[in-house]
């Protein structure tokens, strides 16, 4: 027990040294944060406001209107911006195998996933949950959202289960680096997946896209699940039993095991790229 206890501390300092020098390295350019600062919410607020132009001058997407949206998008940023603090290296894998830079991780006597993720806290990241977070409040009021504690639990383990199924997802991407190289054109095409799966509810696109988005590649319990439960809509095409809202953490879970699962696999296969 007690050299549990020791190994935690020993894990919780060494995340705390790495996390110090990422903040550190990214206070180093304030212009570059600055422009961070500037682009991110105008990214999100035109999102925001291209939902209000479709909906005023068409119609709502499937019953959807621009507060049950706004609702939706919002819950989605938030897990996206928790997710670029803590997990963005996972997009990266791909230059650290063919730079070297995973060799260092296997040389340290320390789990080599643990270092990937711990290596680099997005401090930047914290730019993308504040745009989510005001849109998510706006939604919120919109949509008559009510603020109990049951509810307040739930929120929180949804954008758990959220970050945790985007990061099983990018995980699995990662690992492909091992054997490929290179998976850069994946990356950006989940990036733009679970954009368009988070930002529009999931009932608006064909039964085959519904169910490989909730069986397959579970990103309609990231916010659309979710968000049909906290404002008493319907899924539309397939219909879940249970609590929706309590779904995504089980899920996420699962997912990210999974992907540890995929991970440690393709560690096996891994040859060095760097010179």
């Amino acid at each position: 027990m007690q050299k549990m206890v020791s190994s935690i501390r020993h894990y919780v300092s060494v995340a705390a040294c790495f996390a110090r020098l990422a903040i550190q390295r990214q206070l180093e350019y304030p212009l570059f944060l600055f422009s961070w600062l500037l682009m991110i919410p105008i990214q999100y607020f035109s999102g925001i406001w291209m939902l209000k132009i479709i909906v005023d001058r068409f119609q709502p997407l499937n019953g959807w209107d621009f507060p049950e949206l706004t609702f939706l998008y919002g819950l989605g940023l938030i897990s996206h911006g928790i997710f670029v603090v803590f997990f963005i290296n996972t997009w990266h894998i791909d230059n650290m195998v063919i730079n070297g830079a995973f060799d260092r991780l296997l040389l340290r006597p320390m789990n080599v996933f643990f270092q990937l993720v711990a290596s680099y806290v997005n401090f930047i990241g914290l730019i993308d949950c504040i745009p989510g977070i005001i849109i998510f409040i706006y939604g919120c009021q919109l949509a008559g959202f009510e603020w109990t504690a049951f509810n307040i639990v739930k929120l929180l383990l949804v954008l758990l289960g959220g970050v945790f199924i985007r990061a099983a997802l990018f995980i699995s991407l990662g690992t492909i680096a091992f054997w490929t190289k290179r998976n850069a054109s994946m990356v950006s095409f989940a990036l733009a997946m679970l954009e368009r799966g988070t930002m529009y509810p999931l009932s608006i696109y064909p039964n085959v896209i519904q169910v490989l988005f909730t069986f397959l590649i579970p990103i309609g319990f990231i916010s659309f699940y979710p968000a049909v439960e906290f404002l008493g809509k319907s899924s539309g095409g397939l219909q879940l039993p249970l609590s929706l809202a309590l779904w995504t953490p089980a899920i996420g879970i699962v997912c990210f095991l999974l992907s540890q699962w995929v991970f440690r696999i393709g560690m096996k296969s891994y040859e060095s790229a760097g010179s």
